[in-house]
């Protein structure tokens, strides 16, 4: 077996373990984002930071869900990929503005496909999976 099948081997049996924890995760946290964006923008700063705080307790939890992946090289980017939007976060919470959440919510989106496409099989179709996340964000602002 190549070096490369046993590593999206290994990262498939890393994703059925906590697949539906992490999707749990990015759904909750792209959601709380949202929110805090939208209270953002009504100027409705205290629940926006709510919402931010409760986004960081999320984000630390899907950052913890991505310690045990097989690949040490990807945790550290992982880790340095929290690590900036934890800080965007807390100066966020100071003065919560609409376009540095958008920012934020958005990162998150991306990587969530990344996510999703690093355990696509890299012979299949794209599946409706992605395309319906990227949509769910769409709808959260609706």
């Amino acid at each position: 077996m190549s070096h490369f099948a046993q590593y999206i081997k290994s990262l498939a049996i890393f994703s059925e373990d906590k697949q539906q924890e992490i999707r749990w995760l990015f759904d909750s946290l792209i959601n709380s984002l949202a929110i805090a964006e939208r209270n953002a923008q009504a100027q409705r700063h205290a629940s926006a930071g709510t919402s931010l705080r409760h986004a960081k307790n999320l984000m630390r939890f899907l950052d913890r869900s991505f310690q045990d992946l097989p690949d040490s090289q990807l945790v550290g980017h992982l880790n340095d990929f929290f690590g900036m939007l934890e800080r965007s976060m807390d100066q966020s919470m100071q003065l919560p503005l609409e376009e540095d959440l958008q920012e934020i919510r958005l990162l998150v989106c991306d990587l969530q496909k990344g996510w999703e496409s690093l355990l696509m099989p890299t012979t299949s179709s794209p599946s409706q999976t992605v395309a319906h996340r990227s949509d769910l964000s769409a709808e959260l602002l609706a």
